[in-house]
């Protein structure tokens, strides 16, 4: 009986132990089942993600005025494939562009295309520095819309303290500067001397200058970094939506802006990269930044005009991170008159231009004829100011005068801002790429077109939040010699709008909702569209733009 209870006990203690074995293995055969099927789904995930990423593409909103299909993206492509933009100028076609020579760094090693070009044409900028004092205003002009029918520009009450004799110093630095721009890339007359001195180009209209072998192709460029990043990811996806295909340079100041998955992942999807302007800047033999140590102080004003200059493109549009192509730039300007034969494309503010007339004397452009109502003053000018949140260029006919303004833009804030605007609102480098253009007699198209405004009632006063600036193939077409009739509204009606400069807020989702953009102020609480009623929109562009933003906001910033 004992003996059998023992069996009995032992063959339970067996069975508990081989249940409990089997238990275990299928414990852990559950467990493994489990892990595989949950890397499984991990890897599927990420494969959908991966695969969504590569084939990222925004919905598409159809523009009006522009290509979005097959054909024009072909275009494109083959455009970009060309060497250079002088072959597609008939102004450039006939001129070779002049070949760079290598520069020697500090430390003996060569120095090759863009950074030699700096290398160069920093050391000579420097060495035109003005020295004079700073240009000291009795008092600021005021911001003000032409007089009635005012077409052309007018003398504006001379705010400058100095006089001409004080300003002698800066005259004679811009007539250096201006030498050598006449012997680096002068094609046809030898500058003229002056009654007063200065030296300027021949009067003939318009005055030849060559360019550089170095910049290659079209495109566009923008100044991205921080806060900016935001509006110019907007513009990016627009751009796109157009059907243009055209590269992309955005500059970022240095490497404390350049933002790493953004750059090389994102901004690559959509034909752009990211280049850090400070790299190119460490190729001059001079002290270059924002620090007030520095031999050549490069901040926030100057970003534009440098990047403009060294980009690699040859046919550059410069756009604003937050101005807004509603066309395709290949189609709208790089391919059509009145870019073609005058190479720079210049479009209009709000206000009345405010310069200083001894500017004109400075940069050795005063007329020699005027009355004297004007003395000192070119006649021929448009009477608004300039808006710089878009500009066309190209480099091949069209170097010097970029040059020139960015002479203008490096030594801007102590003496050609104040010279140029003299204290009126948006004083900046706006002027400073008309006035170079003119004060090289170069050619160049201002569209003549109004900029319109975009706007809104937020319950108590009417607010403008963007600009619309207009074609300039339509403008050219329509006005250019026809002012007469520019007023007609079956006329004006054929002028289409070509980019929307919303800057007033800026396209950026977190600024929108924290600086309070998106409600009534009457009550903060009350939502309201930012570019006006829809059917104006419509009515104005064809479709609602304002849609098409907040597509892309909240696709990208949300």
């Amino acid at each position: 009986m004992r003996l059998t209870r023992r069996l009995l006990t032992l063959l339970v203690l067996c069975s508990t132990v081989v249940f409990l074995i089997r238990y275990r293995a299928n414990v852990e055969n559950t467990i493994i089942e489990k892990t595989f099927d949950a890397v499984a789904y991990a890897q599927a995930v990420e494969e959908e993600a991966a695969s969504k990423l590569a084939k990222f593409q925004l919905p598409q909103v159809i523009l009006p005025f522009g290509g979005g299909g097959s054909s024009s993206s072909s275009s494109d492509n083959d455009e970009n494939e060309q060497p250079s933009s002088s072959s597609s100028s008939s102004s450039s076609s006939n001129r070779p562009l002049r070949p760079l020579t290598t520069q020697k760094a500090d430390d003996g090693s060569e120095i090759t295309g863009v950074g030699a070009f700096w290398a160069k044409w920093s050391k000579i900028i420097h060495e035109a520095r003005p020295d004079v004092p700073k240009i000291t205003l009795s008092g600021h002009a005021q911001t003000q819309n032409p007089s009635p029918g005012q077409m052309t520009r007018e003398p504006y009450h001379d705010h400058v303290r100095q006089s001409m004799a004080q300003l002698t110093p800066l005259q004679v630095a811009h007539r250096h500067f201006v030498e050598r721009l006449e012997k680096e890339f002068g094609e046809d007359e030898q500058p003229v001397a002056t009654s007063n001195g200065s030296s300027t180009p021949s009067t003939a209209y318009p005055r030849h200058w060559s360019g550089t072998d170095i910049f290659k192709g079209r495109g566009i460029v923008m100044v991205g970094g921080g806060e900016y990043f935001g509006p110019a990811i907007i513009s990016l996806h627009m751009l796109r939506r157009t059907g243009s295909t055209l590269p992309v340079e955005v500059f970022v100041p240095n490497d404390d802006e350049y933002e790493e998955e953004l750059c090389t992942q994102y901004l690559d999807k959509l034909n752009a990269k990211c280049v850090v302007l400070s790299h190119i800047l460490d190729h001059s033999p001079l002290k270059t930044g924002a620090n007030d140590d520095a031999d050549m102080k490069i901040t926030h004003y100057q970003l534009k005009s440098l990047a403009l200059l060294l980009s690699s493109f040859s046919d550059a549009l410069l756009l604003d991170s937050d101005s807004i192509p509603l066309a395709d730039p290949a189609t709208a300007i790089f391919n059509v008159e009145p870019y073609l034969s005058r190479g720079t494309i210049i479009w209009p503010d709000f206000w009345r231009a405010t310069e200083s007339p001894k500017f004109w004397t400075i940069a050795g452009r005063a007329a020699s004829s005027a009355s004297s109502s004007s003395a000192g003053f070119p006649d021929f000018l448009p009477a608004t100011s300039s808006e710089a949140g878009q500009l066309a260029i190209n480099k091949a006919t069209h170097l010097a005068p970029l040059l020139l303004a960015t002479y203008y833009n490096i030594f801007g804030p102590d003496h050609y801002y104040p010279l140029l605007s003299q204290g009126a609102l948006g004083q900046g480098d706006k002027e400073t790429f008309l006035a170079a253009t003119v004060s090289l007699n170069a050619s160049y198209y201002r569209v003549k077109t109004p900029v319109a405004s975009l706007g809104r009632w937020d319950g108590l006063a009417e607010r403008t939040t963007a600009m619309v600036q207009h074609s300039a193939a339509d403008d050219y077409r329509y006005l250019s010699g026809a002012l007469s009739t520019s007023s007609s509204p079956p006329l004006r009606n054929t002028i289409k709008p070509l980019f929307l400069h919303s800057n007033t807020p800026k396209m950026n989702a977190g600024h929108l909702v924290d600086e309070g953009d998106l409600t009534a102020a009457t009550d903060h609480t009350t939502r309201l569209r930012l570019l006006g009623k829809k059917d104006a929109l419509v009515k104005q562009f064809g479709f609602d733009v304002e849609e098409s933003l907040w597509d892309l906001l909240v696709q990208t910033g949300c």
